[in-house]
């Protein structure tokens, strides 16, 4: 039963941010976990209620100690989004988008529709290609 309500939780968190074509920013309902920014390679990327497909989520990327796992998107240069783990109940998905603080709204809407339709195609769980820990 909580897998069936995380599964329609995720599917309202991807409709609704492709509906309006631009990622959400973490609410309050958000997992606490999730941050609102992080930091990697010297850019400052604001998390997003954006989920990535595990699919598509690729190396992973320089990060401060204690901060969450990052790693590169599938077809996003990483100066612009990255996928910032967030393992989170409440619909942001397993990876969450970051996107560049200094982008151009158009850049940005960009950026959140390619990840939209990588959802749309692979979905947000991990693939049955086995991970590092």
């Amino acid at each position: 039963m909580a897998a069936v309500l995380v599964v329609l939780a995720i599917g309202s968190c991807t409709r609704s941010d492709a509906d309006t074509g631009t990622p959400t920013a973490p609410t309050s309902s958000s997992s606490s976990s999730l941050p609102s920014t992080v930091e990697s390679m010297g850019i400052t990327f604001d998390v997003r209620c954006t989920p990535v497909a595990e699919a598509l989520v690729d190396i992973e990327l320089p990060r401060p100690a204690g901060e969450p796992k990052l790693r590169a998107i599938t077809g996003v240069w990483d100066h612009q989004g990255i996928a910032v783990l967030a393992n989170d109940a409440h619909g942001c998905g397993v990876w969450a988008l970051g996107l560049a603080n200094d982008l151009s709204p158009e850049a940005s809407a960009a950026i959140g529709d390619e990840v939209a339709r990588g959802v749309e195609h692979f979905g947000v769980t991990a693939s049955p290609v086995p991970r590092e820990p």
